[in-house]
């Protein structure tokens, strides 16, 4: 039999003998507890989107979802038809505009070149020609009017059709041909 010794803990050093058994099975069990957790939290997750994704069908095939979408589809193409109908019209009014030579431009280009003592009392454009008439106190006045008109570069020939006294002042007709602007129809 064996002695009892009561100091021997102190006089020998116990040495911790480590058992890698115990370590594994410590390691597979924080491993599947892991596992589980993890698969338990999927799961949840695809609980989830399972019901969000039957929640959401349910929606998408609803008769009057439907309908609705179907409206608005039509709405858009009428909207995306009338759009194009729009810029064809602006474009439209922009080719006019540019053709457009008879605008302000030209207007103050007559009134410049018209002297203190000539006076108009009518104006009529047609195409690419404009008649004017009017009165004034001389035919030198008539002949210094029709003479500007000939310089401004819109005007191609000026014609003085008639030349009338009346009473103490003359009535005049004049014909004002127009260079054909060439513009660009895009």
């Amino acid at each position: 039999m064996r002695d009892l010794n009561f100091f021997e803990p102190f006089i020998e050093k116990r040495q911790f003998k480590f058992d890698k058994i115990i370590l594994l099975y410590s390691l597979l069990f924080i491993v599947l507890v892991g596992l589980i957790v993890v698969g338990g939290l999927n799961q949840v997750k695809i609980a989830s989107l399972n019901k969000d994704v039957n929640s959401l069908k349910v929606v998408a095939e609803d008769p009057e979802t439907n309908a609705k979408v179907n409206d608005i589809k039509v709405f858009e193409e009428e909207t995306a038809q009338y759009k194009a109908e729009v810029e064809r019209i602006i474009a439209l009014d922009q080719s006019i505009q540019a053709r457009d030579v008879i605008g302000d431009s030209l207007l103050k280009d007559i009134n410049s070149k018209l002297p203190p003592d000539v006076f108009l009392s009518n104006m009529s454009a047609s195409g690419w020609e404009i008649q004017i008439s009017g009165f004034a106190e001389d035919k030198y006045a008539i002949a210094e009017f029709g003479k500007g008109l000939t310089e401004l570069p819109l005007v191609e020939d000026v014609f003085i059709s008639n030349i009338s006294e009346v009473e103490s002042y003359y009535n005049y007709n004049l014909e004002i041909q127009l260079r054909e602007v060439l513009v660009d129809a895009n």
